[in-house]
């Protein structure tokens, strides 16, 4: 990786924990510039508006998500097996990134706000909403899971945003015991002995 690819990679992976640690929407060029000791005008030339600095998080956020969750997982099979380590991951991408997902947050920050970033926040989320049914329609295909995969990723995805919700307010412990235990009682109803 040349020098400026690198700086660039450093500038995204801070700009991706003030985005976390606040919003999406408050980051901004000059904002960032001071976090990073750079100069407006440099950041302005890695990015030109606050739009594609947004843009470019989401997708530095992409990159990371997959390489955590995703590509740990590529090789596990059977596919209940795939899913369950894929949803460990998942929560293990959570808290890696200061208990708190970009895309989740994101959704909520944006989803009335038309425009290019919303619709990137919505694509992902819906790709992975997606991969999750893909999984899960293959644990049925192999036997294992039984039930409507839509149905079961719609409760999946709704104990995990249930769990990080309840573990900011205190009501679900750093280890997602709660979680644990909801996902543990889903996977159960929905599988084949």
């Amino acid at each position: 990786m040349n020098k400026g690819k690198h700086t660039k990679q450093q500038i995204l992976a801070t700009a991706l924990n003030v985005a976390t640690a606040t919003s999406l929407n408050d980051l901004t060029i000059g904002g960032l510039a001071t976090v990073t000791g750079m100069s407006k005008s440099g950041l302005f030339g890695h990015f030109n508006s606050k739009e594609n600095l947004q843009l470019e998080v989401l997708e530095y956020a992409q990159t990371i998500f997959i390489e955590s969750v995703i590509v740990p997982t590529n090789q596990v099979k059977p596919a209940l097996d795939k899913l369950l380590l894929t949803i460990e991951c998942w929560l293990d991408w959570y808290q890696s990134q200061g208990n708190s997902c970009i895309f989740v947050a994101a959704s909520v920050e944006f989803d009335d706000q038309p425009g290019v970033v919303r619709d990137l926040v919505k694509k992902r989320l819906q790709k992975w909403l997606a991969y999750l049914t893909g999984m899960v329609e293959q644990a049925i295909d192999e036997g294992s899971m039984r039930g409507d995969a839509k149905q079961i990723v719609f409760e999946l995805y709704s104990l995990y945003l249930g769990s990080e919700h309840m573990a900011w307010v205190g009501f679900e412990d750093a280890q997602h015991s709660r979680f644990k235990l909801a996902l543990k009682s889903l996977i159960s109803r929905h599988q084949h002995n």
